[in-house]
């Protein structure tokens, strides 16, 4: 299913990493990408996206915050986690801010498509 009306957006600092989930998910949604957080948070006051894919480990704001200000700002998007740290405490804490799902590194790129649609037709559903 190709739907560029669905719109993702990722935040992600290491540019190899960003490259790969552009390539994958640029397949079947309208991508835009950032290094930043702060980067984001401008592309987010004028653009909607339906998910945002956020690094934990971003410089200069955490991820988590990034997190909860994109669950208080745009209670409609949903938020996917990508972290190299997959201990149950990183993960409950993203849980904690709005994080619909956690995705650890390294990750397969067909399993972050999956993740990806599943979030997406979640909220597409409105089932939570």
């Amino acid at each position: 299913m190709q739907d560029k009306n669905i719109s993702v957006l990722i935040v992600e600092d290491e540019q190899r990493v960003r490259s790969l989930l552009i390539e994958i998910l640029s397949t079947k949604f309208k991508c835009s990408s950032v290094e930043t957080a702060s980067d984001a948070i401008r592309l987010m006051e004028s653009n909607f996206f339906h998910l945002a894919l956020v690094d934990m480990g971003l410089s200069g704001m955490s991820g988590i915050t990034l997190c909860r200000l994109i669950f208080n700002r745009s209670p409609h998007t949903v938020v996917v986690v990508v972290s190299g740290n997959s201990d149950p405490q990183s993960i409950e804490e993203a849980m904690n801010a709005g994080a619909a799902h956690y995705i650890s590194k390294p990750f397969d790129l067909s399993e972050v498509m999956l993740i990806v649609e599943r979030a997406l037709g979640r909220d597409i559903s409105g089932v939570a």
